[in-house]
């Protein structure tokens, strides 16, 4: 098994965890995505040193993997229109919602996520248009 093998094996079986988990096991959850985010990096210094290279299926397992994650950090944000009553974001609390989601987003390196998606599927779209 390659170092990617292991580490998007070991990413599905966090994405697993964390989904299993109570609301409330804030450890746990914390360890976790500590462990999640650990992971990331690796495997993005292993897909730096390799390149583009890589076989379009792990590409598109580490792509998979990082929505997997994007969805996570997109679920735990506040919904703002629910939380004021559907009153839009005229509110100061709405403001306050939103700010918070712009922290929560930059804790868990939602940005980051992002730009590693759009790489690998441009990567993706340039070998469907080889």
């Amino acid at each position: 098994m390659s170092d990617l093998d292991r580490i998007f094996s070991e990413l599905s079986e966090i994405s697993m965890q964390l989904a299993d988990l109570p609301q409330d096991a804030y450890d746990d959850r914390a360890r976790l995505e500590s462990r999640r985010e650990e992971l990331h990096r690796e495997a993005a210094t292993i897909s730096e040193q390799i390149g583009d290279e890589r076989p379009t299926a792990v590409i598109q397992t580490e792509l998979e993997s990082l929505r997997d994650q994007l969805r996570q950090i997109e679920g735990s944000e506040i919904d703002v229109v629910s939380q004021h009553g559907g009153s839009g974001l005229e509110s100061s609390g709405a403001s306050n919602a939103l700010e918070l989601n712009r922290q929560i987003e930059a804790g868990q390196g939602a940005d980051e996520l992002r730009s590693r998606i759009r790489r690998l599927e441009r990567v993706l779209s340039e070998r469907d248009e080889a």
